[in-house]
């Protein structure tokens, strides 16, 4: 049986996207410059009338709805597909990255880490949400564990690791950084004292940090559910090195995320997530055409709002079934425990990859619509 008849080769699907790899650049620069002046403007507005506590928070969320959009951009910036020269793509995400607390350079170079081993047992790191599979957990220690579980809890994910990330891991050098990523930290760090000296005179302390930290809180937890629902969820793709496919982990480990069209433009086109993962370069705006025009998207999980909540209630990749799953009930995690400790990890990889290749296979067999995850 041919196991990846459904799976595009690489020469295929790299000729059959070719067509929408056009940057124009007026757009782009039309795209970027509606989320920068609307967001200082905000803090015009604030300046202006000295807003009281419910006015701040009500314009930090506003504020966070460009700034959720300027993410989209820097991070087509940081795939240099925005612009047609790298240094101009530079410019604009060194400009975009210090008002999103996020220093250009360090964020190129972790997510570029994240889309070379998405879906990748053996890679686990940089820019995504970390999996443990069921047999590490199984073997963990109690601490560990624990540490986990506070890890994948939806209200500290959304809420209070969005703001640690981009109040402190985003602030600090860290160690394999080069000079040059090195420079961004501190580049962004001075510009963001000056940012936020300079307006906390104008608006008042207490005002900044009302419409600051309510983009970090509102942003963040968008960022953070962005992130998570766009590889975690039930019939995801994960292997290990010696059996990870690129194709299959952008068609089969990147989501498409059903959303209504205003949060489309709220997120920049960021829920064809799919079409991004299989090639980067794609201008945000050409992404839904390439969704809706090429056939080898039809089958890509879709996420929805709805299922979107349920998903946060997988915590656990089971090799065995290949798919997320919960974590285990106490009793069965220390039955669990007892027979895997010391025993050598069963990867099983070759039978997940023959598993999801066949599912694939049947789906294209019978001409099965797209799978919702509801």
């Amino acid at each position: 049986m041919s196991t990846m008849s459904d799976i595009p080769s690489r020469k295929a699907w790299k000729s059959e996207l070719r067509r929408y790899l056009a940057i124009d650049r007026a757009r782009s620069l039309r795209q970027m410059t509606s989320v920068v002046l609307p967001y200082l403007g905000v803090w015009l507005v604030a300046a202006l009338v000295q807003p009281a506590a419910l006015l701040a928070v009500a314009l930090g969320l506003v504020a966070t709805v460009f700034l959720v959009r300027m993410y989209s951009f820097f991070h087509d910036l940081a795939h240099n597909s925005m612009l047609a020269s790298r240094a101009s793509n530079s410019r604009w995400g060194y400009a975009l990255g210090f008002l999103l607390f996020t220093p250009y350079r360090w964020w190129q170079r972790q997510h570029s880490l994240h889309h070379a081993n998405a879906g990748n047992l053996d890679e686990r790191g940089p820019g995504e949400i970390y999996t443990m599979t069921l047999a590490e957990y199984g073997r963990a220690s109690r601490l560990r564990r624990i540490g986990y579980r506070a890890y994948r809890n939806p209200v500290l994910m959304l809420l209070a690791g969005p703001g640690l990330v981009f109040l402190f891991e985003r602030r600090f050098p860290q160690r394999g950084m080069s000079r040059r990523i090195l420079f961004s930290v501190l580049v962004t760090n001075v510009a963001l004292a000056g940012w936020a000296v300079g307006w906390s005179a104008l608006v008042g302390l207490g005002s900044f940090l009302l419409i600051q930290g309510t983009t970090l809180v509102a942003g963040g937890a968008v960022a953070a559910w962005m992130l998570y629902i766009q590889h975690q969820y039930e019939d995801t793709y994960y292997q290990s090195s010696a059996d990870w496919q690129f194709e299959l982990a952008a068609l089969q480990g990147s989501s498409y995320l059903e959303l209504p069209r205003a949060l489309t433009w709220a997120v920049g086109n960021a829920n064809y997530h799919h079409v991004h993962h299989l090639s980067a370069k794609i201008p945000n705006y050409n992404l839904r055409r390439a969704h809706d025009e090429q056939p080898m998207f039809k089958r890509t999980p879709v996420v929805t709002i709805r299922s979107s909540v349920e998903a946060f209630r997988l915590k656990l990749w089971d090799e065995e079934r290949g798919e997320l799953v919960r974590f285990p009930s106490r009793s069965a995690n220390d039955a669990q425990h007892a027979r895997l400790r010391g025993a050598p990890q069963a990867l099983g990889a070759r039978a997940r990859a023959t598993r999801l290749e066949e599912h694939l296979v049947v789906a294209a067999e019978q001409d099965a619509p797209v799978r919702r995850f509801e």
